[in-house]
Parts: structure tokens; C-alpha cells; sequence
């Protein structure tokens, strides 16, 4: 009977954690899961149960909303890189057409000089 109860319960919270928009919404999921389990086999009661699916649920929150902040970082990080490499890339695209400019300029100079002279 414990051993299919425990098969309910993690297919339940594997179905549960598909449902999550980030690891803050997950991390309190299984937070809360293993909380109630600690909980229950510590205290053997409802309360038990309660306190360490709150406790479990809390703690499981700042450790996913850490990782979700530690993301969103990267991804900051990762856009200022492209960034920088699309300034560069400007830059450099610019300059090539100012160098074309000119040449076009000193072609149309050179052409007026040889029909000149």
C-alpha cells in the first residue's frame, strides 16, 4: 500500500512540476514535497506534516528564485556581449563604407583629371 502511495505521489509531482513558469515555482513544489515527507517522519502527525511543507515550501522558493535571478543575469551578460559585437560589426561596416565613398570620390576625381589633361 506505502509503496504505490509513493508512486501516486511522484507522479503526481512530476506531472505538478511541468506546470512550473520558473525554478522559484518549482523549487517551492518540491520544497513543500520533500517538507511534508521530512515532516511527517519527524513529528508523525498532521502538524508535522504542515509545518515542514511551509518550511520545505519557503526554503525551496529563495533556493529556485536565487537560480532564477543567477539566470536572468546570464542572459543580461550574454545580451551585452551581443551587443558589443553588433556595435563592432557596425563600426566596422561604417568604415568600409566611408572607405568606398572615398574611393568612389577619388575614381570620379582621377576621371576628371585624365579627361582634363
Amino acid at each position: 500500500m506505502k509503496s504505490s502511495v509513493l508512486v501516486v505521489c511522484a507522479l503526481a509531482a512530476g506531472l505538478a512540476l511541468t506546470g512550473c513558469k520558473n525554478d522559484a515555482q518549482s523549487g517551492a513544489l518540491i520544497g513543500a514535497g520533500v517538507g511534508a515527507l521530512a515532516g511527517q517522519a519527524i513529528g508523525g502527525n498532521t502538524a508535522g506534516t504542515l509545518i515542514g511543507a511551509g518550511i520545505g515550501a519557503g526554503a525551496g522558493y529563495a533556493i529556485g528564485n536565487e537560480e532564477d535571478k543567477s539566470k536572468a543575469e546570464e542572459r543580461e551578460r550574454a545580451r551585452g556581449a551581443q551587443d558589443e559585437q553588433l556595435r563592432a560589426e557596425n563600426e566596422r561596416l561604417q568604415r568600409q563604407l566611408e572607405l568606398e565613398r572615398e574611393n568612389a570620390r577619388l575614381r570620379r576625381e582621377l576621371q576628371r583629371s585624365q579627361e582634363d589633361g
